[in-house]
């Protein structure tokens, strides 16, 4: 969308004064610094991304260094009537510094005491005006109560823009009368509002989800099940045996590498197999499971399924394996020690799938996986017939019930 509506009077400055900026990082040199000391990396990243040549890098590096101190004394002398600042590339390739302003003094006034190249554009809003209407959607939002439990749907973002000089909201492209009933409930100034489409949730880059393999503090490999909340911290739901607190957990991302996940925080084995790994804060919640075909099952609650239910479980040795529940209350008598109320399945699985989800046809919870029967050389007991082959999982509601956890919900 066009612009040209905040660019009316537009004033070219040059002043006259050197103003000494200290250098706030190693790559902003001086424009007069040889382009052969400038970062071949950075140089190459710019020309690709960018389109910026290596004539062209010192004059941008050189306006970026000192653009925060001359904003930031244009809107000392500007005061109330500051709208903002950006750096803007011209159509010759130039770039400089943008200030706008919603008052009517003069440009030379505001810039007296800069050096450079400086364009003071006129706008109708102030930053102050902006900020105040930002301000009352973010206090609607927490009024609200909605967080990491129960997303706001429709709205994906709000900002300020200085640009066009509005509060930005993008919504999705299905967005229906809520949105509307939000803002106008929110009090915000609508005439300070500007709605832009967003193709796309917004989504953290790390997600914790069920079904994905993790390496427990011993180097050993085991399996998320369900995401699940303590509090407002977001974790994992898992089995026991894989770690006791404060034990570390990494996972190993294709392309990124081994990074760290978090610590189990509550476990109990034997007795029992259940255990919740605290993740770390670069993680959010996804009610999820992970099919290992490409696929994801949301979970949409822990209703318990009866004895012969179709359920089906995930994990990386085996991925998306389904069966029935054949037993319930099941006491296993592992050589570590005994667990008791166990559910059982003909469903198989393998070595590395512990601690992993559990689920019926319906999107409920059913629990974790402990251990199974008969494994072969391969790691797994997919080779038998399903008449002889057990999987026992801890069921998920007395889990939640006993770590103090909610369940992450789709």
């Amino acid at each position: 969308m066009s612009h040209t509506s905040v660019r009316a009077s537009v004033f070219s400055v040059a002043c006259l004064t050197a103003l000494a900026a200290p250098v706030a990082n190693a790559a902003y040199v001086d424009a007069r610094a040889d382009p052969a000391l400038i970062d071949p990396a950075l140089t190459q990243a710019l020309s690709r991304d960018l389109d910026v040549s290596p004539d062209q890098l010192p004059q941008l590096l050189r306006v970026q260094r000192h653009a925060s101190a001359e904003a930031a004394l244009i809107r000392r002398e500007s005061g109330k009537d500051f709208a903002g600042s950006w750096i803007e590339r011209a159509p010759d390739g130039a770039f400089r510094l943008i200030v706008a302003t919603s008052g009517r003094q003069r440009a030379s006034d505001l810039c007296s005491n800069l050096c450079g190249s400086v364009e003071v554009r006129q706008v109708r809003h102030s930053w102050s005006r902006l900020e105040a209407s930002k301000q009352r959607l973010d206090e609607m939002l927490r009024s609200l109560r909605i967080g990491i439990h129960k997303p706001l749907r429709g709205i994906r973002t709000w900002h300020v823009d200085p640009i066009s000089n509005r509060v930005v909201v993008r919504v999705a492209r299905n967005a229906g009368p809520d949105v509307a009933d939000f803002i106008a409930a929110s009090g915000a100034d609508t005439d300070a509002i500007r709605f832009e489409y967003m193709d796309g949730a917004p989504q953290p880059t790390n997600w914790i989800f069920g079904g994905i393999s993790y390496i427990t503090a011993s180097g050993g490999g085991c399996t998320s099940g369900f995401a699940a909340y303590k509090g407002a911290a977001p974790g994992v739901v898992t089995a026991g045996h894989c770690g006791t607190a404060p034990d570390r957990i990494d996972v190993d991302w294709s392309g990124i590498g081994r990074t760290y996940f978090g610590v189990f925080e509550n476990s109990r084995f034997p007795g029992a197999d259940r255990g919740w790994i605290r993740s770390s804060a670069s993680y959010a919640v996804s009610a999820q499971i992970y099919d290992w075909s490409g696929g994801y099952i949301t979970v949409k609650g822990s209703a318990e399924a009866p004895i012969g239910a179709t359920v089906c479980r995930s994990g990386p040795k085996t991925a998306y394996r389904c069966g029935q529940i054949t037993a319930k209350q099941v006491t296993v008598n592992y050589q570590v020690g005994a667990l008791y109320n166990m559910s059982e399945g003909n469903n198989c699985s393998g070595l590395g799938d512990s601690g992993g989800p559990w689920i019926d046809l319906l999107g409920q919870a059913q629990g974790i996986q402990s251990g199974n029967s008969g494994v072969s050389s391969a790691g797994h007991n997919c080779d038998m017939p399903a008449s002889q082959r057990r999987s026992w999982f801890d069921p998920i509601n007395p889990i939640l019930s006993e770590f103090g956890l909610v369940l992450a919900v789709g």
